[in-house]
């Protein structure tokens, strides 16, 4: 009888590291499974994890999970990731209610 390696996937035939892309409003992928193509609209945090809403040519939106090699991006199989949040936003407003000039020293 012939013992076999409990390992029957050789390392040198394992898959490459796909890329990970922020999904940013307005940007066109394919869900790999369903053949949708469309505009991601939203991503949002659900109790099944996190899911992207993406809007076809003809206004009509479905929401894909972002599962890892779930996308394609320009013929590319990627995964869609949630965008990193903003930074810190400045006041716009001064205590006193004028508007702000970003560099300038308040005058009295």
């Amino acid at each position: 009888m012939r013992s076999y390696q409990p390992d029957l996937t050789p390392p040198w035939k394992r898959s490459a590291p796909v890329p990970e892309v922020p999904a940013e409003p307005d940007l066109v992928v394919e869900e790999v499974a369903t053949g949708f193509c469309g505009a991601v609209i939203r991503c949002e945090k659900t109790a099944q994890g996190p899911t992207v809403t993406l809007e076809d040519r003809f206004g009509k939106h479905r929401v894909f999970p972002m599962e890892p090699r779930g996308f394609l991006l320009e013929g590319k199989v990627v995964t869609l990731v949630r965008p990193a949040p903003g930074g810190p936003v400045r006041p716009t407003r001064t205590a006193s209610g004028s508007v702000a000039v970003p560099g300038a020293r308040a005058r009295v």
